[in-house]
């Protein structure tokens, strides 16, 4: 495979020259055709990978660009042979940078017949396999490309999906609005938002940054809502007030069971929370959220306090659930870590505090908070940024 095979082609019209050349390859046992010019090589040379060409020097132009263009041509085409006519070292060197197989002399003895055939199968073989790689690589390449093609398919489906499990932003009820803005790094998102109001009093609601990136940390979202759903589910039908007054109690500990059971080598940082809309109360518990949620009320941003290790790690892991009474008026923020990378400082204290002077005066909707941290304009963020806004008593 890859030696050279069928007729070796001479090219030329000096008859002594060519019975000597045809004599020393037939005794390599090579078959000769003679053509008398390069343009008759075509209808002779069927096989142009395996099939040897010889080229009388007198026979090839190389005085002006087109010429050399020429003979480059055929040198990529076929196995090209040059036979000099007189030993000229500067002339060999020429024709072997122009591309051809070997350079010999017209009164070659069958010695160097056989170390040129030696060379020129060698080359032949070269070829072929470059050809073969490149018809491989061409193949795999089109099963990339296809793949790719599925894959941008299954990433627009599922982020249809991601978009369909999001909740109605903004939401009111009453004095109350919740809304959220998610811009991913990749098309699928890590971060996820849920947020609903229940028996006309509860606003339950949960931010989650899912480890990783791409399709296993979407699905992870797709999970989360689900999982949480369920339980949300289960205490509107049953009309729970005792278990909704307390929520989210053991709400991140069901999580941090269900993905711990999963196997999917997930973890998440979450916050989640309840706020009674007759008593302002708001129950929250942080799970390693980074930064931490902020309260915004008269003129001063604050962090409120909560700490907690993320779900998905940790078995027989517990939560502790803070408390506080919300003020008439008021902006709750959450934000994922990515924000952190639209932050000019360097220090994560420093980021911390520029986050807190930021949110003070552009809290009022999602617009302007998103403005704000110039977040709108912003285009293939290294992490995906996520917002979530609650406010109450705001005038708009």
């Amino acid at each position: 495979m890859g030696k050279t095979q069928g007729l070796v082609i001479l090219v030329g019209t000096d008859e002594g020259r060519l019975q000597i050349l045809r004599a020393n390859f037939q005794s390599e046992g090579r078959e000769l055709a003679v053509a008398s010019d390069i343009g008759e090589i075509d209808a002779l040379c069927t096989q142009p990978l395996t099939q040897a060409v010889i080229l009388f020097s007198k026979h090839i132009a190389l005085s002006n660009a087109s010429e050399l263009e020429e003979f480059r041509r055929l040198c990529q085409k076929y196995l090209i042979i040059v036979a000099l006519e007189t030993c000229s070292s500067e002339l060999a060197v020429d024709f072997f940078r122009l591309g051809a197989a070997d350079v010999i002399l017209s009164d070659v003895t069958k010695d160097a017949v056989a170390a040129t055939i030696i060379r020129v199968d060698q080359l032949a073989e070269v070829r072929q396999r470059t050809i073969s790689d490149g018809e491989e690589l061409e193949k795999a390449n089109h099963g990339l490309q296809e793949s790719l093609r599925l894959l941008k398919l299954d990433q627009i489906a599922g982020r249809e999906v991601q978009k369909s499990l999001m909740p109605e932003s903004p939401l009111k009820f009453g004095d109350y609005e919740i809304s959220h803005s998610i811009t991913p790094s990749l098309y699928l998102s890590g971060d996820f938002v849920g947020y609903n109001f229940i028996l006309g009093r509860y606003l339950l609601f949960y931010f989650a940054d899912v480890s990783g990136h791409g399709a296993s940390s979407a699905f992870v979202t797709v999970l989360l809502r689900f999982m949480i759903g369920r339980v949300i589910r289960r205490h509107e039908l049953e009309k729970d007030y005792a278990a909704l007054a307390q929520a989210p109690d053991g709400l991140v500990e069901h999580v941090n069971n269900q993905l711990l059971a999963s196997g999917l080598g997930k973890h998440l940082t979450i916050v989640a929370g309840s706020l009674d809309t007759e008593t302002r109360k708001l129950r929250y518990v942080v799970g390693a959220q980074q930064p931490s949620p902020i309260l915004v009320s008269s003129g001063r941003a604050e962090y409120l306090p909560g700490k907690g290790k993320p779900a998905g790690i940790f078995e027989d892991a517990t939560w502790a659930v803070e408390e506080i009474i919300l003020p008439e008026k008021f902006a709750l923020v959450l934000l994922s870590d990515g924000v952190f990378d639209l932050l000019p400082d360097k220090e994560i204290v420093d980021k911390e505090q520029t986050l807190l002077d930021y949110v003070t005066s552009s809290s009022g909707d999602i617009e302007q908070l998103t403005a704000a941290l110039l977040i709108d304009g912003i285009e293939d963020p290294q992490d995906d940024i996520s917002l979530l806004l609650l406010t109450g008593g705001v005038q708009k």
